[in-house]
């Protein structure tokens, strides 16, 4: 068994497979132990009952821990690559049975050369010789299919360090604008974007929602982040959507599409675009209402021709801006029902005062008391002082 796990683990590129057993769960890898444990065990007792002797309830047991212990340490050793360990269990197991007699005391419970005798011999070695071939078979199977499964989840993990590098944590003062963002993934690799760029005096804040999870999702994340800071310049909202829009349709696949929201600071005015996004929250200190602005396009990639359209936002001291992603608003309590976005606006109602990390874990935390996140949960944050 340990030489499977040396094949499995061998596919494992970073850091081989000691490294990818101290990431497998506790529970997995007491379920690994416990079966080499019930494996070898089977095998002491098919051992037993070819030798036909009588074995007292305690010299059963004593086999029974005595082999499977051993077998579980061999495989903890080799799994640990302390192979100079091994010799030492060799040794100490052939000790310890020649100490206790397992298997020389007892009388001889069926005549030696009975039809009998020689029939429990037969279908004692087919049964142990059956055991070994299975275990032969499993490790053959899984040498190949877990060393793929290995390189997938290291692949995986890979991409969600990307993930990470590119969806930082955001907390920055831009001229008279305090900015916050930041995204938790559903899962290793997330499918949505936050984003602030600033050129001089102005500024563009963006949030994305890209269909789907996993991997396709978080490349489709990365073209769109890499497209929109290499054409931002002087561009507004629309003409930045659009110029992202016709560079990346034809890359991606017909399925694939994003909600996007954006936020540009530029000539001492807010502006705002919104494809098929969240409507924007707008806090508004002096009477302490929030207000909602709603999409006015579809999903960015949803046709191989779009146009975007945007809105200017009045903007105040003490004003509050959040745009978020439907992993906030679509949770859904035990009965099915989804929270919506107003417990949301509710919340942003009566902390917006809070600093910009409190208002984001106030809110987020509104969403995980109502139901259980089950996709990536995003917030860009925008205070106007």
């Amino acid at each position: 068994m340990a030489s499977l796990l040396e094949r499995v683990y061998s596919g494992s590129p970073s850091g081989g497979r000691r490294k990818v057993w101290k990431s497998t769960p506790r529970t997995m890898r007491l379920c690994f132990y416990s079966a080499v444990f019930s494996l070898f065990a089977s095998a002491s007792v098919l051992d037993s009952l070819r030798h036909t002797i009588y074995l007292s309830p305690v010299q059963i047991f004593l086999n029974i821990v005595i082999v499977g212990g051993f077998a579980v340490a061999y495989a903890a050793f080799w799994i640990s690559q302390r192979y100079w360990v091994i010799p030492v269990l060799l040794l100490s197991e052939t000790v310890l049975f020649s100490l206790l007699g397992a298997h020389h005391k007892g009388s001889q419970l069926i005549a030696v050369g009975s039809p009998l005798h020689r029939q429990l011999q037969v279908l004692g070695v087919i049964g142990i010789v059956s055991v070994s071939l299975g275990y032969l078979l499993f490790a053959v199977f899984f040498g190949s299919q877990g060393a793929r499964y290995f390189r997938a989840h290291n692949e995986i993990a890979m991409a969600a360090e990307i993930h990470r590098a590119l969806v930082p944590p955001i907390h920055k003062t831009v001229r008279s604008f305090e900015i916050y963002g930041v995204s938790v993934p559903s899962g290793e690799v997330g499918g949505d974007l936050v984003d602030v760029t600033e050129d001089g005096e102005s500024w563009t804040g963006y949030v994305a929602d890209v269909s789907g999870h996993g991997v396709p999702a978080g490349l489709l994340m990365a073209m769109f982040k890499a497209a929109v800071r290499s054409r931002l310049g002087d561009a507004s909202t629309t003409e930045l959507l659009a110029e992202v829009h016709r560079a990346l349709y034809p890359l991606k696949t017909p399925n694939m599409f994003a909600t996007v929201g954006v936020l540009r600071f530029s000539e001492r005015i807010l502006s705002l675009s919104l494809a098929g996004h969240l409507p924007l929250l707008h806090y508004v200190q002096s009477c302490g209402e929030v207000r909602e602005y709603a999409a006015l396009d579809l999903p960015w990639g949803i046709l191989p021709d779009q146009t975007f359209h945007s809105t200017e936002v009045a903007c105040r001291t003490g004003d509050v801006f959040v745009l978020l992603t439907d992993g906030l608003t679509e949770v859904f309590d035990r009965s099915g029902k989804e929270m919506g976005i107003g417990p949301l606006k509710e919340v942003l109602g009566r902390s917006a005062r809070q600093t910009l990390p409190e208002l984001f874990n106030s809110m987020r935390a509104a969403a995980l008391e109502f139901g259980k996140q089950d996709d990536d949960q995003t917030m860009l944050i925008v205070r106007c002082s």
